[in-house]
């Protein structure tokens, strides 16, 4: 058997959540992850091109989580505007900063039933923020 090819690394994350059925629910059926491997205590999430393992670790939620424990991604655009349009529990409503100049940016979060805060962006030059990111490429 031989290795496939991979053109670029997938970021994985790896977080506790309190109850393991609801995690994949929210991840899957709210915010539209595809769920993949699955054990006891652990299952895993295809979600913006990224993996998340969802632990159940009920002990190691932090509550409450602070701002400074979350992750998030970056959206196009419309995408963003699709997401943040069909969300409705916001732990930071939607709002754009930098109007008019090519930092502008879209930013939500939200809250996962764990209390795990996701942070969803947009830009709307994102080669002028993030580069050769913006591009695909790799630093």
């Amino acid at each position: 058997m031989t290795e496939p090819e991979r053109s670029a690394p997938i970021f994985h994350l790896s977080f506790p959540v309190r109850d393991l059925e609801e995690g994949l629910s929210y991840y899957t059926a709210t915010l539209g992850g595809v769920p993949g491997r699955r054990e006891q205590d652990w299952a895993d999430v295809a979600l913006f091109g990224a993996q998340l393992t969802l632990q159940h670790a009920p002990d190691d939620v932090l509550e409450p989580m602070p701002r400074s424990r979350h992750f998030g991604v970056t959206l196009g655009w419309r995408e963003w505007e699709a997401l943040v349009g069909r969300l409705s529990d916001f732990a930071e409503p939607p709002r754009v900063d930098h109007r008019g100049t090519d930092r502008e940016q879209a930013k939500a979060m939200v809250r996962d039933p764990s209390g795990n805060l996701i942070e969803l962006k947009a830009y709307r030059q994102p080669e002028a923020v993030l580069g050769c990111l913006a591009a695909g490429q790799r630093p």
